[in-house]
């Protein structure tokens, strides 16, 4: 976990490794009008703005200020973090097979506060049991081909409309699997991609809650989400999004690192280096 923590420090003194995406954006990729988010991304080396047809131009977004409740916010960004300084304290949500949810100080030092059972192992045990999938990558490819109102209950479902007076839209999901299981009905049959997808949302909203849960009681801003489970998986990095949006009521936003598997290995390389000096 030391490693961890040294390649956190290091990284994130690399202008432009960590980003956001806009509330547009997260709203967006999880209804798959922008699938391919992040490898625009990419191909622009910097900060893009997706239009309406998915064409992109720079954007002059900076990490000032969180984008809700302005006005006038940008759409459709991905913004990434141009200040070259160390960005501590925070909260760094490693999510391997399992998830550890560790409190950064401004000094370095670190704790685990805590973590969840339920990670990347729990969706590759269960989806090698409900699909065909063989990897992971495979069970994402599944899931961005999915849909998972086909699965989960929703709240349109239970209500017929939005429930205004608790803040919730009718299209927020009230049960992961909700719709599996009907009383007197005859058991269905489910597409392993609506099934990939909902799995994948239901592991990715707990996580998010959690996550922020834990910034709320240390009074962090600073969210990082790392480890393999991420892989630069738009509909994961939305929904992480949408759960510290939401329930932090837009006061508090995830944000993500391009090398987000290489913590470790690079706090390790670090050490070794300070060692043989």
């Amino acid at each position: 976990m030391e490693c961890l923590i040294t390649g956190l420090g290091f990284i994130t003194l690399i202008p432009r490794e960590s980003y956001w995406f806009s509330d547009e954006l997260v709203h967006d990729v999880v209804s798959g009008r922008h699938p391919n988010a992040l490898e625009m991304v990419e191909a622009s080396g910097g900060n893009v703005v997706l239009t309406e047809n998915a064409t992109a131009s720079t954007s002059t977004t900076t990490a000032g200020s969180l984008e809700r409740p302005s006005p006038n916010p940008p759409r459709f960004t991905v913004s990434f973090e141009d200040t070259a300084t160390t960005q501590l304290p925070c909260l760094l949500v490693n999510i391997g097979s399992g998830v550890s949810i560790i409190k950064v100080d401004a000094d370095g030092s670190f704790e685990r506060v805590s973590g969840t059972s339920l990670g990347g192992g729990t969706l590759w045990g269960l989806l090698s049991l409900l699909t065909s999938a063989t990897s992971f990558d495979e069970m994402l490819t599944l899931s961005e081909k999915g849909n998972n109102e086909l699965v989960d209950m929703l709240v349109g479902d239970i209500y017929g409309q939005d429930y205004s007076k608790l803040g919730l839209k009718s299209t927020m999901i009230a049960s992961s699997f909700g719709k599996v299981f009907k009383k007197g009905e005859t058991k269905r049959k489910f597409a392993p991609e609506d099934i990939s997808k909902s799995l994948l949302y239901a592991l990715s909203n707990n996580i998010g809650q959690i996550a922020y849960m834990n910034a709320e009681k240390y009074n962090l801003d600073r969210i990082y989400f790392g480890g393999c489970f991420i892989r630069g998986h738009p509909a994961t990095i939305a929904t992480l999004s949408y759960a510290i949006r939401f329930w932090s009521k837009g006061t508090k936003r995830a944000l993500f690192l391009r090398h987000e598997g290489f913590l470790g290995a690079i706090g390790a390389w670090i050490k070794n280096i300070e060692n043989a000096a």
